[in-house]
Parts: C-alpha cells; structure tokens; sequence
C-alpha cells in the first residue's frame, strides 16, 4: 500500500505526507502494523512503537 488516511505525522519532522507500508497481517479487530517513511525528510519508522530504522529488510528500507 502506497498511502493510508491513519492521521500519523512524521516523528521527526511532524509532516503528514508519508509513505506507508503494511507490515503484518489484519488481525481479527482489524488492527495491522504499518511503517511509515516520510517523503520530506525520509526518515522511516514504526507506526505504533515509534522505533525509526536505518534500514528495513520488511520494507526494503535503507537511509541514504
């Protein structure tokens, strides 16, 4: 998935134009995990736990 409407901001930058990522399955509440990678500073990070990566072997993620 390319974009969702989940409300997050960027915890770096606080920007709201991110590239999210679902990263587990639809639990039966409906809940799934995502990252988040924002297009204006590029950080990538946790949508839930707020831990930002270097790289992301789930998301294909690296920092450049």
């Amino acid at each position: 998935m390319d974009f969702m409407q989940c409300g997050c901001h960027c915890i770096k930058c606080g920007s709201i134009d991110l590239k999210s990522e679902q990263v587990s399955e639809i639990e039966s509440d409906g809940y799934f995990d995502m990252h988040h990678t924002c297009r204006r500073c590029n950080v990538h990070f946790d949508h839930l736990e707020g831990d930002v990566f270097d790289s992301c072997k789930i998301c294909g993620y690296k920092s450049s």
